[in-house]
């Protein structure tokens, strides 16, 4: 057999041919031996006590064996023979032989080279000891802890992934707001907002407004649906501009006056077109316009009580105070945008006034 098998050696019985060349046997080539004994090493494995075709005596260990020559007949002239006193039974140590030896080292087969056997286990090794050269040139193998680097080397490697996983999100990302950018700027230029990448009149409106859809809010202000209403029907129509009811089971005895009704009707065209422009963009705002929910907020401005409120829907107080709240904040803040008419900004003021008590405003908590 070829190769070091420490178990297979340690197994071997005396007269046993083998090939010795390790730490305890420093030879150039492989040196044919025969085994005479073993004696108990400090671990599972012996040592091996070996008489080499030089005609030495070889202490050695089962890790020195580089080949077993199984293919051989066992020596049996090695039974004739006893480790000399002198020799000490450590690895590495050593013994010149004397004519009892060399008669039987005249007896041993000869031991044809595994390379000669195989060529291919000559080129293995070529190339093995190739590899060995080129790490043994290499810096990192004059450094005292080289596994140190080489850990370094692959968490390095993985930063640099994760680096480049997370430059590419980052782009993807940044390439998706810029076209969501690039898109509202054209829905609003569509609207006549922008002009030559300026705000008009009608763009500086919309920007003075807070809101899920500012576009929405201020063409809504301006199309002039909303002049004319009383306070609690203003307040009401801008209730329907602001939310929509995705409870299908909310009721509410209430019914918004037919003014009401129809500046909410007036603006399905325009709602619409918001709708087109912006899917035309792939820009995904909502562009609410609410009937069922917007009753509470006449009735509220007309001094309903809050128990006969509370009572005639099946909202529960908190969801009423949201939605008071909400539409109360954005009356607020329509006497503070620009190019708004004087009419529309009196009856804001006038509709939050009457929206303002409590337990919807919050000073009054």
């Amino acid at each position: 057999m070829g190769g070091g098998d420490p178990v297979a050696a340690s197994f071997a019985i005396a007269g046993t041919m083998l090939s010795l060349k390790g730490k305890n046997v420093k030879v150039a080539a492989p040196l044919p031996a025969v085994l005479i004994s073993k004696v108990p090493g400090p671990g599972q494995f012996p040592f091996l006590i070996c008489l080499g075709q030089d005609n030495r005596w070889y202490v050695t260990t089962v890790k020195d064996v580089v080949a077993l020559h199984s293919e051989v007949d066992r020596l049996r002239e090695a039974d004739m023979l006893t480790p000399p006193k002198e020799l000490l039974n450590a690895p590495g140590k050593g013994r010149k032989g004397d004519e009892a030896t060399a008669a039987v080292v005249a007896k041993m087969p000869a031991i044809v080279p595994w390379e000669e056997r195989a060529p291919e286990l000559k080129a293995q090794r070529e190339k093995i000891a190739a590899v060995e050269a080129k790490i043994a040139a290499n810096p990192l193998a004059k450094l005292e802890n080289p596994k140190a680097v080489v850990k370094q080397r692959q968490r390095l490697k993985r930063l640099e992934e994760e680096k480049q996983d997370r430059a590419r999100k980052y782009n993807n990302q940044t390439h998706r707001y810029w076209l969501e950018f690039v898109g509202l700027m054209q829905v609003l230029e569509n609207f006549s907002c922008l002009e030559d990448n300026a705000p008009t009149e009608l763009g500086q409106m919309c920007a003075a407004i807070r809101g899920d859809n500012e576009l929405w809010l201020g063409l809504a202000l301006a199309s002039g649906e909303f002049d004319g209403l009383e306070p609690q029907q203003f307040a009401a129509a801008c209730a329907g501009i602001l939310m929509e009811n995705n409870r299908p089971d909310t009721w509410i005895r209430y019914q918004p006056t037919s003014a009401v009704i129809e500046a909410l009707e007036g603006l399905r065209s325009l709602r619409r077109r918001i709708f087109q422009e912006q899917r035309r963009q792939d820009v995904q705002i909502p562009v609410s316009l609410e009937w069922d929910l917007i009753a509470i907020v006449e009735q509220w401005a007309l001094a309903t009580e809050w128990p006969d409120l509370v009572d005639n829907t099946s909202l529960d107080e908190g969801d009423i105070v949201r939605i008071l709240r909400r539409t109360l904040d954005f009356l607020s803040q329509i006497p503070h945008v620009p190019y708004v008419s004087d009419p529309v900004r009196t009856t804001a003021r006038q509709a939050a006034f009457l929206l303002n008590r409590f337990p919807v405003n919050e000073s009054a908590e």
